[in-house]
This record gives C-alpha cells, structure tokens and sequence, in this order.
C-alpha cells in the first residue's frame, strides 16, 4: 500500500460536500511528449491526503476506483469526454490550454487519468509543518506539482501526531494565510450547517489597513454572523477606539471618535463617510506598532462587540491552533 498527497487550489469551497464513499479526482498533462501520469501509479486501497494548496491537509480516503488514462488528439474529443462531468470552468481551462498547444505543435496530447476515494474530512485540518514544509508552495515557490508520493517519514508524521499549529505571527499583515484561512473555514464547516460559505475575509476591512493574519479579524463570509458588504467598517472599531486603554496609543481624538460612534448604521460606508476611511486608516497605522497581543485584544473586542456569539466561536477555533 502506497500513501498520496493530492493537492487542489480552492479546495476549502468544497469542504461543504462533506464526505463521499467515491469522490473522483483527476489528474490531466498537456505535453507533446510521452509523459506518464504520476497518479496511474496508484492502486485501489492505496491511501490519499487531500489538501488544499497553501493550506494543508483536510481530507483522506483510500482509493476504490482508478480507471485507464485517456489520451486525446484533438479538441473536439475533450469537448465531448468532459460533458459527462458537471464542471465546466475546470474542463473550459484545460481545453483552452490545450487548443493553444495544438496550434504551437500538434504532437501535443492531452492525458486525463481519473480515480475515484472513499473520502472523509479530517477533524482538524493538518497545516504544512514539520517534514510537509517541503510540500507548502507558499514557502517553495516552484512547487508547481499537485501530486505527490509521500516519504516514510510524511506517512509516519501525519498517521502519528501531526502539529496542527498555524505558523506564529510576528506583525499584523493584510493577507490571510493559506492555513488560517482553511483552518476557519474547516471548522464553520464541521460545527455549523452550512452549504452557502464563499470565503474568509477581514471584518475591518484591508482598504482601511484591516489585518489578515490574525483569526480575531477574520469572519466567513456568507455566514450568517457577516453580513456586512463591500468594504464598509464596522462602528464597533471606532467604538473601541475610545475606550480609555487605547486613547493614549491613538492618534485620533475621542472627539472625532464619538462622532463616527453616533452614525445609526452597524457599518460605516466609507464612500457615504469619507472621513471614516481616513480616520481608520489612522488607527490601523498605529495598532501595527503595538505588539501582537494588544492588537489581538483591539481586534477582539471590536468582533465582540458588534457580535458576541462569533467571538466565542473564534475562541474554540483558537484552541484547535495551539
């Protein structure tokens, strides 16, 4: 028995399918030269990871099913194989990049190799740490490969005690990180019924200077606990901006403050309010000196704020990255 790590970018929009007794996978190469798949190596009861690309891990299944590789000469035939699959803009992509091969050299071929696993989310998803460094993209940027053969020590690793802590955060940043984001996402999916989330992204937004690499300003979007649109910021952050333990570190008056805190609207459109971007802009520039902690607790008590019961879901979630 063989152990496999697949890879697909995304992959947490279909964390809500939940678990399949044959979820088929595809493997597929555009070359114009003999070129053997890596997966037609595997065989039915063979073990495959599932993992999202600057993720981690959050699937597993064995295989039960691996069928013939195709190959196709033209278009025309890849046009009518993929019909028999409900997804278009995967197969769009693949024959678009194959159409313009053709016309590079037509010796190119399309190899497709399906296979089907019994597959299940993992409880907690498994971030890139220990010997999986090697397989997190975000770190190697030329790890192009979405399949891999997995070394005696990954299968000792993840079929042992894997660590599923996130990576430290030394400063706040704007981007979310590939493992926070799934790691949010995986846990809303196992704890609420959900089939509508889009995606995770900040509460304070990151036009106005928002942290992403901080669960405590990060909310799933289409989750009924966010509700906000576009990129309006919630009143609760000018609220907390003038509580008296964070005035001092401000450079904006509890004056202009408590105007912003009378506007009757949960979230301040920026465009309506135009000072309002400028004003958080401000207060975000100046968080970014405090040190990790404080700014945590900021951004805590602004998502308490406008909704109490979130937060306490952001600190079950906290426990599973420790």
């Amino acid at each position: 028995m063989q152990y496999f790590l697949i890879k697909r970018s995304n992959a947490f929009r279909e964390l809500h399918r939940g678990n399949s007794k044959s979820k088929g996978y595809f493997e597929i190469s555009i070359r114009n030269k003999k070129y053997d798949l890596p997966s037609a190596k595997i065989k039915v009861g063979d073990i495959v990871y599932v993992a999202e690309t600057n993720g981690g891990i959050y699937a597993k299944g064995d295989v039960v099913k691996t069928n013939e590789v195709e190959e196709f000469t033209c278009v025309e035939d890849v046009l009518t194989f993929s019909k028999k699959f409900n997804d278009e803009a995967y197969w769009l992509d693949k024959i678009r990049v194959f159409s313009e091969r053709l016309q590079e050299d037509k010796n190119y071929r399309l190899r497709c190799h399906q296979y089907f696993i019994n597959q299940k989310l993992l409880s907690n998803t498994i971030p890139y740490n220990g010997p999986l460094s090697k397989y997190d993209a975000s770190i190697r940027k030329g790890l192009a490969s979405i399949f891999f053969t997995l070394k005696d020590e990954d299968v000792t690793y993840l079929e042992g005690n894997p660590d599923f802590s996130l990576n430290q955060v030394g400063s706040l940043k704007p981007q979310i990180p590939g493992d926070l984001r799934l790691k949010i996402y995986s846990f809303f999916n196992r704890t609420h019924s959900i089939s509508h989330l889009i995606d995770i992204d900040h509460f304070v937004p990151k036009s106005v200077g928002g942290p992403g690499n901080i669960i405590e300003n990060l909310v799933p979007i289409g989750f009924s606990l966010n509700r906000y649109k576009n990129d309006s910021i919630p009143k609760s952050f000018f609220i907390v901006a003038t509580q008296d333990e964070y005035q001092p570190k401000l450079s904006v008056s509890n004056k202009v403050l408590l105007k912003l805190a009378e506007i009757q609207e949960d979230f301040i459109n920026s465009r309506k309010y135009p000072e309002a971007k400028k004003i958080a802009l401000a207060i975000n520039a100046s968080i970014r000196k405090w040190n990790i902690s404080d700014a945590r607790q900021f951004y805590l008590k602004v998502s308490q704020a406008f909704n109490p019961h979130y937060v306490k879901q952001i600190e079950l979630l906290k426990k599973e990255t420790i």
